[in-house]
């Protein structure tokens, strides 16, 4: 790589050389040329002086405009504006672009020459998208659409499908932004164009992954990393690569998993010479130490990435993540003074990132309108500013003798007053650290407690069926030809009812766990709840025929709720199959709704067995002792129960059973009913 810099340097210093002698040679043309001949040389040297003289290169382009619009030359003329947007547009002057494209789809359309249109409101929608302005950037995108559509162009079309993609994302839609990336996809599929198949994987993947579907996002991060491995682009793949961290960072129980993905993509950013994305990296590995343990690590990778964002001016938003990163792993360590000094320096690039933005947000709309004003209203606001500035020059002077005394005392009172009230922001620190750290230990207690449930989960209900299924495949592995088919037919039935325990005693417990620590969503959405008893009950139905149990329901229709409907349909399983499980063979099980004011009531009673008052009151309970086998014998963990109570208090109901022993139970819970408000 050494031995081509001296090659590249003089490719770089002559293209200099040409443009500078090019630049006063044109400059020359100009004194003799006239019309459109003019009109070319000042876009020539237009694109000659973009980078030396924006000013001016701008300015060659106005005059090169007005010469076709003295021609009366429409179609020269509406490629002149397309092509002086297109020059605002790299410059980043957004708010000017605008108005040019539109001037230019006019041209366009009065010309009766719509090949461009679409083209152009792509770069209207994008302008309005590096402004903040993403509805108008939607509108735009909208008209590209329907101008690639009529054209049939696939290739235009699935680029303005992403586009939209990443609007809807960045609106927070993911939704219509999964719509879009979908469209995308099968439009680039259709073109064989393994580029843009891979953006759209990437882009379904982030919408997946900002909507909290961690498992989606991780399937299409890996069908992305794919398409950019097929065309052998690296640095897409690193991104791929890193995305897939981002995800395995966030399920929490992964981080070696995402801590491998960290690095693989550092090292393709390494090989890349790709500095920035090596520090957004390094933040990223830093977080994983930090959760992994190894303090050590952490800090060395963290003090190296934030040192490396500093010096290169990358910006307030990595800075004040790596500070917060710091502050976390000294809170781990124990070094609440460091913590201390690191979560300051967080708060206030945070803060300063605020005001960046405000200010960035300011600026664009100062740029959006400043082409409308009047030039003699800016005249007057100059010369207002010059007799403002002479004014403050005048009170300058006599400000200047108070201002030092006032400023001698400040410092005085501030050096007295500083050491105190730093000793009580100190001491207030360390209590509510203090508090905080109680907090942890007594959740931490409550934390262990219900792990040293799950292992007695483990140990006891895992147990049985296991061993079921171990000893009836040792014995079809090693003596198949000894037993006959109806013995083979049962010992293969046999380990299929053992496994289809074990995983629904381990579908329980994932989500039991997913709810316990906050992966589980609560995303109620308005729907019918007759076509879950009716789907749950079709599902039973085959069990309660084994034992002769009639399932009866009375379900008036249309009933709609609004909960999340996952959760309710696994709250009614539970419950239906616990009353399957518990009532003897020619019993019967009766379903029922009732509605009241705001909530709808579900019932299901049973003629089974019955439980004492002791039983209830642990029925909810994950420390209960109490562990009952169904009349069939049939075992269960106790966790179903528990998994109730937990997704009908995330969806706002109650629930509570109403118990006999010998004459049955009957199970209530409430959700919320559809009503105006939901």
């Amino acid at each position: 790589m050494m031995t081509k810099l001296p090659l590249l340097l003089l490719v770089f210093l002559s293209f200099n050389l040409f443009a500078s002698s090019g630049v006063d040679s044109l400059t020359n043309l100009l004194t003799s040329q006239t019309g459109e001949e003019r009109a070319l040389t000042l876009q020539h040297l237009s694109s000659l002086t973009t980078d030396s003289d924006t000013a001016q290169s701008f300015a060659y382009f106005r005059e090169s405009i007005s010469i076709y619009k003295e021609l009366d030359d429409l179609g020269s003329l509406a490629k002149a504006q397309y092509a002086y947007g297109d020059l605002l547009f790299d410059a980043g002057e957004y708010a000017r672009a605008i108005p040019q494209y539109r001037k230019a789809i006019e041209q366009y359309i009065q010309n009766d020459s719509l090949s461009s249109v679409g083209e152009i409101y792509n770069s209207i929608g994008l302008s309005y998208y590096f402004l903040g302005e993403f509805e108008n950037a939607i509108a735009s995108q909208i008209e590209a659409m329907k101008d690639f559509e009529r054209a049939s162009s696939l290739e235009d079309l699935s680029r303005i499908y992403i586009n939209m993609g990443m609007v809807y994302n960045r609106l927070g839609d993911y939704s219509s932004s999964i719509e879009y990336y979908r469209k995308a996809y099968k439009t680039s599929k259709i073109t064989n164009d393994i580029n843009r198949m891979g953006s759209s994987c990437n882009g379904l993947g982030t919408a997946h992954y900002n909507a909290n579907r961690l498992d989606s996002a991780k399937v299409y991060f890996r069908k992305a990393l794919g398409y950019f491995k097929q065309i052998d682009n690296e640095e897409r793949m690193a991104a791929a690569i890193n995305n897939m961290g981002n995800v395995y960072v966030d399920e929490g129980d992964s981080l070696q998993v995402a801590l491998s993905y960290y690095q693989t993509a550092y090292k393709i950013y390494e090989k890349e010479g790709s500095l920035l994305n090596q520090v957004f990296v390094k933040e990223g590995l830093g977080c994983v130490y930090g959760e992994l343990g190894n303090y050590k690590k952490a800090l060395e990778i963290l003090r190296e990435g934030l040192k490396t964002a500093i010096e290169n001016k990358y910006g307030y938003y990595i800075i004040q993540l790596y500070y917060e990163d710091l502050a976390t792993v000294y809170e781990k360590m124990g070094e609440i003074d460091r913590a201390y000094s690191a979560y300051k320096n967080f708060k206030t690039y945070l803060d300063s990132m605020r005001q960046e933005e405000r200010l960035f947000q300011a600026a664009a709309i100062e740029k959006k309108y400043e082409f409308t004003k009047n030039e003699a209203i800016i005249s007057r606001l100059n010369a207002e500013k010059e007799m403002t500035m002479i004014q403050l020059e005048k009170d300058k002077a006599f400000r200047n003798l108070g201002v030092f005394a006032i400023l001698i005392l400040l410092v005085i009172v501030t050096y007295v007053s500083f050491g105190n009230y730093n000793r009580k922001r100190v001491n207030k620190v360390l209590t509510e650290k203090n508090i905080k750290i109680e907090s942890q230990k007594n959740e931490l207690e409550q934390m262990n407690a219900s792990k040293n449930k799950f292992f007695s989960i483990i140990a006891h209900d895992l147990k049985n069926p296991l061993h079921s299924v171990l000893g009836y495949s040792f014995l079809l592995s090693h003596e198949y030809d000894r037993f006959e088919d109806k013995d083979r037919r049962k010992y293969a039935q046999d380990i299929y009812n053992s496994t289809n325990n074990i995983f629904r005693l381990l579908q329980n417990l994932l989500d039991w766990s997913k709810s316990q620590t906050g992966r589980l969503q609560y995303e109620p959405i308005i729907f019918e709840l007759s076509s879950l008893q009716e789907k749950i009950c079709n599902l039973l139905q085959p069990i309660a025929e084994q034992k002769n149990i009639s399932l009866k329901y009375d379900v008036p229709g249309n009933v709609h709720v609004y909960a999340t409907p996952m959760m309710i349909e696994t709250v009614l399983r539970n419950i239906v199959s616990n009353a399957v499980k518990f009532t003897p063979n020619g019993g019967e099980v009766f379903i029922s709704f009732r509605r009241y004011e705001r909530d709808l009531c579900v019932s299901v009673k049973d003629t089974g067995i019955g439980m004492s008052e002791d039983e209830l009151e642990q029925l909810f309970s994950i420390d209960s002792k109490i562990k009952k086998k169904g009349t069939n014998n049939e075992d269960g963990s106790g966790l179903g129960l528990i998994l109730c109570k937990e997704f009908i208090k995330l969806n706002k109901g109650k629930i509570w059973a109403e118990s006999q022993p010998g004459n049955g139970s009957t199970f209530h819970f409430t959700v919320p009913l559809a009503t105006a408000d939901n």
